[in-house]
């Protein structure tokens, strides 16, 4: 769903009017796309509805683009 915030830095454009879920949503597949295991239910049960996911780790190594996202979003969660 967002792809992008692995691609490009966001603005504030890009997270106005987004819920607090979707916001945490947003951050959290950051880390689904590299296969990240979650501990929380509801994360866990969103991202296993995803064609593209796949858990594999507890440990993901962020590009510098995706850390400022991950950093940007909890700044507007």
């Amino acid at each position: 769903e967002y792809p992008f915030t692995s691609l490009r830095k966001l603005t504030p454009s890009d997270v106005a009017y987004m819920s607090p879920r979707a916001l945490r949503i947003m951050r959290n597949e950051i880390y689904a796309r590299h296969g990240y295991i979650f501990d929380s239910d509801d994360l866990r049960d969103y991202f296993m509805s995803q064609y593209w996911y796949y858990p594999l780790t507890k440990s993901v190594n962020l590009s510098a683009i995706e850390k400022y996202n991950v950093e940007f979003i909890k700044r507007y969660e």
